[in-house]
């Protein structure tokens, strides 16, 4: 699978862990998270293809929670 053209916010929620490589590699995921892998990977004269490797071999472990369906928390 292709995650180049993903939006790095997407991919942390749908793929186990890769928020912490988005953080080895200093990616924005969060307040940047709109742009894609491609993009933040230009930015940082990062090799693409490496990441996505990497992702692809996290997005084989299985999933423990999909955070994308949970509910929002409350604020007390």
């Amino acid at each position: 699978m292709a995650y180049r053209d993903q939006p790095l916010g997407e991919l942390a929620l749908s793929i186990p862990r890769a928020s912490a490589l988005f953080r080895k590699y200093d990616m924005d995921y969060c307040c940047g998270g709109k742009q894609t892998l491609a993009r933040a990977a230009a930015r940082k004269e990062l090799d693409v293809e490496v990441i996505e490797a990497e992702l692809a071999k996290l997005a084989e472990q299985p999933i423990e929670k999909d955070w994308r369906s949970a509910p929002a928390g409350r604020n007390h």
